[in-house]
């Protein structure tokens, strides 16, 4: 009886806490605990498009402390993932843009790096958001210079389209993948992201939190009052207690 009335409060745990608080994320980096200077050789991280590395440092993160990214002008870093990420998948992230003449490049897909880039978005030197329905780019917000921005980029692998919101508020509904018919061909799932440019005009931004799961999402980028892993604890001594 006290096996079975373990087993049966051990799957209250899991029906309280709600099986996504263990399975939705399945990358999550903040990049506090990667050492300052190059990116590239950290964590699988590398350069790309035979530009230099990214830097990681802690002049500007979220918080009082922390590091994050920091990209410059011909600067440009990719992070491949293994495993199957099919289906509805999202990517979420922060970054804050200075003033300058060069644009902040993302791209994110899993054909041929940047040409079959899923989905495609930047930021222009006036802090505008602008970002592919295909091949064709328009501007779908207007960022701030000095702000951090959270981006939230929704997947759906089997329609080949995907959603965008900044700041929470969704400015890309339905987009057409840019690999899509083009020089990538097609994007099976999700398996990496590209971030820089590779250009001399003068460019400072920053990234930081970036975080990829399954689903869309929603929760992404929102402060949690409790991680998953005290709710778990917290429950389980709770229910202990009842034993």
């Amino acid at each position: 009886m006290m096996m079975l009335k373990r087993s049966l409060a051990f799957s209250c745990v899991f029906l309280f806490l709600g099986f996504n608080a263990f399975c939705d994320v399945w990358y999550s980096e903040n990049f506090d605990n990667f050492k300052d200077g190059d990116i590239a050789g950290q964590d699988e991280w590398k350069t790309a498009m035979n530009q230099k590395t990214c830097q990681i440092g802690s002049k500007v993160k979220r918080g009082d402390t922390g590091k994050s990214i920091l990209v410059t002008e011909n600067t440009m870093v990719t992070r491949s993932f293994e495993g199957t990420h099919d289906g509805i998948q999202y990517v979420s992230l922060f970054t804050q843009r200075e003033k300058g003449a060069g644009t902040m490049l993302f791209y994110i897909g899993g054909d041929a790096i940047k040409w079959g880039g899923a989905a495609v978005f930047n930021i222009q030197p006036n802090a505008t958001i602008h970002a592919l329905d295909g091949t064709a780019g328009q501007q779908v917000a207007q960022g701030k210079f000095g702000e951090w921005h959270h981006f939230r980029i929704v997947l759906d692998f089997k329609e080949r389209t995907y959603d965008f919101y900044v700041d929470d508020e969704e400015v890309a509904d339905d987009f057409g993948f840019r690999g899509e018919g083009g020089k990538g061909g097609v994007n099976p799932e999700l398996s990496w992201i590209f971030f820089g440019w590779d250009h001399p005009e003068a460019l400072t931004t920053y990234i930081d939190d970036i975080e990829m799961g399954d689903g869309e999402g929603e929760t992404a980028g929102k402060p949690q009052a409790v991680s998953a892993s005290d709710k778990l604890a917290t429950t389980w001594g709770r229910i202990k207690q009842r034993l």
